[in-house]
């Protein structure tokens, strides 16, 4: 009987903690910031693209002309300095999801209104 009330109390912990999700994120490691048990943020053009993805700022993939997705987020970013690029991902790497977003977020986003984007200007 303890057995099946830890096993219980185990489950309900796991579930209910509400640890699961994080507001404005689609994975519990996309909060920004240090998290223990979440990996060190991808330091490269493809992982902080991959951040605004996980954070619901762009998509993946967009079939309409001109909107801003992931493979245009990575063109942008290495269409920089070396040193304004370090300075973006750092930016993005260490921003919470909700700080990222822009109006328009995640189908059309307008990343010219981006606080990340604006701080190191336009390629």
């Amino acid at each position: 009987m303890s057995r099946w009330i830890a096993s219980l109390v185990l489950a309900v912990t796991a579930c209910g903690s509400g640890d699961d999700t994080v507001d404005g994120a689609r994975g519990q490691c996309a909060t920004g910031g240090v998290l223990d048990e979440c990996a060190p943020a991808d330091q490269t053009p493809d992982g902080a693209c991959w951040r605004l993805v996980d954070c619901a700022v762009i998509p993946v993939r967009s079939d309409a002309n001109n909107r801003f997705d992931w493979g245009r987020c990575v063109d942008r970013i290495e269409r920089l300095t070396a040193d304004r690029q370090r300075i973006l991902i750092s930016c993005i790497a260490s921003s919470q999801c909700d700080a990222l977003k822009v109006e328009g977020s995640p189908d059309q986003p307008d990343i010219d209104q981006q606080a990340c984007f604006i701080e190191v200007g336009q390629p």
